[in-house]
C-alpha cells in the first residue's frame, strides 16, 4: 500500500513539473510571436481555480498531506499566471501583487473550490471557515445589488 501511494505521490510531482515546463515553453512562444502578455481574465482564473483544485482533490485521495497538496497545486497555478500572464489580472486593474500575494490568493482560490468540489478531503475546521466566507460574500454582493 505505501508503495502504491508512493507511486501515486512521484506521478502528481511529475504532473506538476510537466505543466510548469509546458506552462514556460508555450509562454516562450507566445512571448517571442506577440511580445505582449495579456491579463488573466476572470474566465481564466475560474478554469485555473477548477483545474488546480481537481488536482488538489487527486493528491488528497492519493494520501497527499493537506498542506502538501495545497502547495502543489497552489505554485503550479501561481507558475502558469505568471509565465503565462506575467503575474498580471484583470480583476486588479493595473496593480501589480508580489509573487507571495499570488500564491497566498492561488491557494485561496483552490481550497475554496475544493470546498465545493471534495469537501471531504478538506480538514473540517478550514472547511467552515471557507463556507463562512463565501456566505458573506454571497451576503456583501447581495446587498451591492440591491444597491445598484
Amino acid at each position: 500500500m505505501s508503495k502504491l501511494i508512493k507511486s501515486l505521490t512521484e506521478k502528481i510531482l511529475a504532473i506538476s513539473f510537466l505543466t510548469i515546463l509546458i506552462s514556460t515553453a508555450t509562454s516562450t512562444s507566445s512571448l517571442s510571436k506577440e511580445n505582449k502578455l495579456v491579463k488573466a481574465s476572470r474566465s481564466d482564473m475560474l478554469l485555473y481555480g477548477q483545474i488546480f483544485s481537481n488536482y488538489f482533490c487527486i493528491a488528497r485521495r492519493s494520501k497527499v498531506k493537506f498542506d502538501d497538496a495545497i502547495s502543489l497545486a497552489a505554485n503550479n497555478l501561481t507558475s502558469i499566471i505568471i509565465n503565462k500572464h506575467g503575474g498580471l489580472l484583470e480583476e486588479l486593474e493595473g496593480k501589480t501583487i508580489t509573487t507571495n500575494q499570488l500564491l497566498n490568493g492561488s491557494s485561496n482560490v483552490i481550497v475554496e473550490s475544493a470546498v465545493l468540489t471534495c469537501p471531504d478531503q478538506v480538514p473540517e475546521k478550514i472547511e467552515r471557515k471557507v463556507r463562512k466566507a463565501i456566505e458573506e460574500r454571497a451576503k456583501s454582493i447581495k446587498k451591492e445589488g440591491k444597491k445598484n
